[in-house]
């Protein structure tokens, strides 16, 4: 009865006619006779939804192509709102993730978050609640991970380089690179990495799940996914920062920010609130791992 009374909801609200509707992971395909759409359910307050689909808005408006497209309810609105839960509407991406364990696919990524940062600025004051504006929490965020850190024997080693990446987050460059991005109302995906990708049939990627994003430093996107593809290899780090660079220059306050950034040890917070202390092991480095990394990170202040 749900799903009848779900589909009869949507065909509605939009206008539609559907031919088939099918569940895809955390999302619904539908396909009617017009094409094939996405619909997302959103467990956040509806205002937070509204604000995904004007970050999709700004853009379009900026000339930015591979962002979904929201297709508006026949009353005009960004979302739907079935029984309680809060909807959105998009073109359907055809394709698959990419491999970034492919050198291509990954610089492919690296151009993609280069180009998606240059268009990722210029929000329209006073739409985005209160919820969605982080340019300054940076610092409480590695507090948290030296307090979750503390809590583990094998883990304690890494509490003084979050203390470290606190203080360099406190530097008049670090602040100078938030400041600017607050002033610039730039915003982040807030999770930018190959599951949160389709690679269509041309190889072009298109970025989809904004459910993180927020009014937030760009640096946290480009950390999250060198962590994640380069986790304590500094080189490669650097290297995938010049590709960056071709596409979209970094300025020192920016390195100066990402070096912060990439000074604290996420990879191993992350796997700790994914799986727990055990599923970590495999990324926690040895102290003099992690101050050889340190060592090797440093280059990046010099490379502007």
């Amino acid at each position: 009865m749900f799903v009848t009374d779900f589909r009869t909801g949507i065909e509605e609200t939009y206008g539609m006619r559907i031919r088939e509707i099918r569940r895809v992971k955390d999302v619904f395909r539908i396909r009617t006779r017009l094409g094939i759409y996405c619909l997302k359910g959103y467990d956040v307050q509806v205002e937070e939804v509204f604000y995904i689909a004007r970050v999709f808005a700004c853009l379009d408006e900026r000339g930015f192509t591979r962002s979904p497209k929201v297709y508006p309810t026949t009353a005009l609105s960004p979302v739907m709102i079935h029984q309680g839960s809060v909807y959105m509407l998009t073109n359907w991406v055809h394709g698959r993730q990419p491999d970034f364990g492919s050198a291509a696919d990954l610089r492919k990524g690296l151009r993609s978050l280069a180009r998606f940062h240059a268009a990722a600025e210029g929000f329209p004051t006073g739409e985005a609640p209160a919820s969605r504006i982080r340019y300054f929490d940076l610092e409480k965020d590695v507090s948290d991970y030296k307090d979750l850190l503390g809590c583990y024997e094998n883990t304690r080693h890494l509490v003084p380089p979050c203390e470290e990446a606190i203080s360099r987050l406190r530097e008049p460059a670090a602040l100078a690179a938030i400041t600017a991005e607050q002033q610039a109302f730039a915003f982040i995906h807030g999770d930018y990495n190959y599951p949160n990708l389709i690679k269509d049939k041309r190889g072009k990627l298109h970025l989809i799940d904004f459910e993180n994003s927020s009014l937030h430093v760009r640096m946290k996107d480009l950390a999250h996914i060198l962590h994640r593809n380069f986790t304590w290899n500094a080189g490669g780090m650097l290297r995938a920062v010049e590709y960056y660079q071709r596409h979209r220059q970094l300025s020192a306050p920016d390195l100066s920010l990402l070096h912060a950034l990439l000074s604290a040890p996420y990879p191993v917070v992350r796997s700790i609130k994914i799986g727990g202390i055990q599923s970590a092991a495999r990324v926690i480095p040895s102290t003099d791992r992690f101050l050889q990394y340190q060592k090797e990170l440093g280059a990046l202040l010099t490379s502007s």
